[in-house]
């Protein structure tokens, strides 16, 4: 036992075996916890220099905690750092009283004399504490202090005196703030503890199996949790919680420290970590958090170890988000985000080793049931498109003139047609996808290199629209491609997600494979939580507007691939025949709700087409529709009688969707060129050109991912392109550009085959390529 930082025990009472123990605490049960113990640590509340408190973490404690307060929980702070605060009292002080000599002297000695630990905890606890109640009271909650030591847990009638002390705060509504005596505890500055303890001398208490001891915060905050029967316990410290060894060195073994989402301490592998005890101003290492922790959670109370340093880190926590590391018993059966990814996980693997034959099937029996069960998805559809629409009546939004078949949402026989073409033409590519050979090469003689394809492993799709055709669509693309795949899909289409997802669910189980190679994420998944699980998903898919986009990259250490801002044009350029003008802007933006990106959102037409009056004639076919044209400010400024009958465009840069397109002038075809390159998201722009040296021109210098000639921005949708569906259009460089199909969902793998061969055998130019 570490006799500095030993595990200490009940002071009443016995011990909770496991049995008694509840053992279905999971995140999700968080947020209906009543009373919690927070343990606030010196490196949560000191400057990263240990002098003096962080006002901006302390300010944020404060105000998560008041959050707590007034939703009706109980809390217990147990707060370090009154040593960091007196710290830096006391060196203002001890400079002001020192004379000029000996403050020039430390410059010498490279730094000014050494202050007392119990000296500085003596003159900064007042201060602390008036810090913490000018804070609190900003937002009506009253604090009481505490100071507690070892005699008030040895002592029967003292430690009933404080429970009910602290009993009578809560009940009034008062937050109590607990701290060790620092400046009168014996262990917690005595050098001479471990050979006091070695002598027999022995500050703690015998309650039967073990000692009690106040080694610093940590137990003491195990200990209050305990006697005050609280259901969790806060520890928060400047780490995100209990790794598999010190954060930023390797372990013994030689691997990467991985953070552990749960802690089960009878699960025999936890008994191999490796613990750091970097501890700054404070006494408590991560040993000591461990075994307060562990005590704990054997006494009926569950423990978060998470970092103090992440915004509204407490507020998350109690949100049930997978934050820091949970102490509990029913870790094998938790159903965090951690624990889905790692059946993600399991689940690519299975799916990466079945034969083509099986995956063909799987899809066949997708298009089966879609087509066999149309009623109940297009029923289920209608309930969503119903509260859709009562949403945005009562919100008043624009445009809740619209019809049902009008939202993006809506679904139709045709497009469920349309849907299981696209699956079906997956199936025809399914079987030579996975495994196939890139490249074969002899290196030397007997010694043959390999390149084959495989799929990524597991991919997380989020969904900021209601498009619920494309979870079918993406999860067969997965299938497809040997991938596991997990949604976050819109709450909007929820129905119909449910039959999508019921339908690929019964056609995995009827070929014998993992239904965690498809999950649908409920609501209260929270995406941050999986957008962290780097060692679980290989890649991110959004698919949705600008802002979520950049959500996701900015979120996420996880490669990101696919769906990118859709800011398409058209360009008309003066020689175009008006009617394939007309037919190449109707079907770019009269279908956008269901092209989704691919719509047109900024019509760019050349001069020619005002000064010979078929200005109006050409955007007819748009306004006769419904289509709300907006007009660019130059066309407002220059050709005020053609656009006096349209709004001006909110921006050049604005996706409009369904309901408006922007309409700007040129006069050149190099004015156009320029003007996708300046406003456009490089994702797929249209020439309606008769000259093919123009366009040849245009679509040479237009930089975006797909430039076409003569026909509708749709195209760019991966069915045209033989794809089945895509993953989205990128106009990143790399790894690729453009609809991304199977191939964008595969990877590859070397293999080397050889009889005992060496180095030495290629070498000095005796490779044979």
């Amino acid at each position: 036992m570490d006799l500095l930082n030993p595990i200490p025990v009940k002071s009443r009472g016995k011990q909770v075996t496991t049995s008694e123990q509840r053992k279905d605490f999971l995140r999700e049960d968080i947020p209906s916890v009543k009373r919690v113990v927070i343990k606030v640590g010196t490196s949560v509340l000191t400057r990263d220099n240990e002098f003096g408190v962080s006002l901006t973490r302390l300010a944020s404690l404060v105000e998560q905690v008041s959050a707590l307060v007034h939703s009706g929980k109980e809390v217990i702070i147990v707060t370090s750092g009154a040593v960091g605060f007196g710290k830096m009292r006391l060196q203002v002080q001890n400079v002001l009283s020192q004379t000029v000599r000996n403050t020039l002297s430390w410059g010498a000695n490279a730094s000014p004399p050494s202050l007392d630990s119990r000296a500085c905890a003596a003159a900064g606890q007042s201060g602390l504490m008036t810090l913490y109640d000018a804070m609190f009271s900003q937002y009506g909650v009253s604090i009481a202090q505490l100071l507690v030591t070892m005699s008030d847990f040895q002592v029967d009638a003292h430690r009933a005196n404080m429970c009910e002390t602290i009993k009578e705060l809560i009940k009034l509504g008062i937050v109590p703030v607990c701290n060790e005596n620092d400046n009168t505890t014996i262990t917690s500055f005595n050098p001479n503890f471990k050979q006091n303890i070695d002598n027999g001398i022995d500050d703690g208490v015998d309650r039967g199996d073990k000692v009690v001891r106040l080694t610093a915060n940590d137990s003491l905050s195990a200990l209050l949790a305990v006697e005050l029967d609280a259901q969790l316990m806060i520890v928060l410290s400047n780490v995100d919680g209990l790794y598999t060894a010190p954060p930023g060195r390797l372990s013994s073994m030689g691997a990467t420290p991985k953070l552990l989402h749960t802690f089960n301490p009878d699960d025999p592998q936890m008994e191999r970590l490796e613990y750091g005890r970097d501890r700054r101003v404070g006494r408590g290492g991560m040993a000591a958090k461990v075994d307060a922790s562990k005590f704990a959670l054997n006494h009926g109370v569950h423990c978060i170890l998470a970092n103090g340093h992440q915004h509204d880190v407490i507020s998350k926590i109690f949100e049930g988000r997978t934050i820091g590391t949970l102490f509990t018993r029913a870790a094998g059966r938790d159903s965090t985000p951690y624990v889905k990814g790692t059946e993600a996980r399991s689940a690519s693997r299975e799916m990466a080793k079945l034969p083509s034959s099986v995956r063909k099937k799987v899809l066949e029996q997708i298009v089966k049931d879609i087509t066999r069960k149309e009623d109940v998805i297009l029923a289920a559809n209608n309930e969503d498109l119903q509260e859709a629409l009562r949403a945005i009546k009562s919100e008043g939004a624009v445009g809740s003139d619209h019809r049902p078949d009008q939202l993006p949402l809506s679904l139709s026989k045709r497009k469920l047609r349309s849907l299981v073409q696209k699956i079906d033409q997956m199936t025809a590519t399914a079987g030579n996808v996975v495994g196939r050979n890139v490249k074969w090469c002899k290196v030397t003689d007997g010694l043959y290199l390999e390149q084959e394809t495989v799929p990524i492993g597991v991919a997380l799709c989020v969904f900021d629209k209601a498009c619920p055709d494309v979870v079918p669509l993406l999860a067969s693309l997965c299938i497809a491609s040997g991938n596991a795949v997990i949604f976050k899909s819109s709450r909007e289409s929820f129905h119909t997600t449910q039959i999508f997802h019921s339908i690929i669910i019964s056609a995995l189980k009827a070929n014998n494979i993992s239904e965690n190679a498809v999950i649908n994420l409920e609501g209260r998944d929270n995406l941050e939580d999986f957008l962290v699980l780097q060692d679980q998903i290989d890649m991110v898919i959004p698919r949705g507007c600008k802002q979520l986009i950049e959500y996701v990259n900015t979120r996420t250490k996880i490669p990101v691939l696919g769906d990118t801002e859709g800011l398409c044009h058209v360009y008309v350029h003066n020689d175009a025949n008006l009617e394939v003008a007309a037919r190449v802007l109707v079907d770019s933006k009269c279908e956008a709700s269901y092209a989704g990106r691919y719509g047109v959102e900024t019509i760019l037409v050349h001069s020619h087409w005002i000064e010979t009056g078929k200005f109006e004639e050409l955007l007819e076919p748009l306004t006769s529709k419904g289509v709300a044209l907006f007009a660019g400010p130059r066309l407002r400024a220059q050709f005020k009688s053609q656009s006096a009958k349209m709004p001006p465009a909110w921006s050049l840069r604005c996706e409009y969707g369904s309901s408006g397109c922007a309409v700007e002038v040129v006069d050149s075809l190099e004015e156009a060129i320029q003007h996708v390159n300046d406003y456009g998201s490089h994702h797929t722009d249209v020439i309606v050109c008769e000259s093919e040296m123009d366009s040849r021109k245009f679509s040479r210098e237009v930089d975006s991912a797909c430039v076409f000639q003569n026909c509708s921005t749709r195209f760019s949708e991966g069915y045209s392109f033989g794809l089945g569906t895509e993953v989205g259009v990128t106009t990143k460089r790399v790894p690729m550009r453009g609809p991304i199909g199977i191939e964008g969902l595969m990877t590859s793998k070397y293999i080397l085959r050889g009889k005992g061969h060496a180095v030495a055998d290629i070498a000095d130019g005796k490779s044979k390529w």
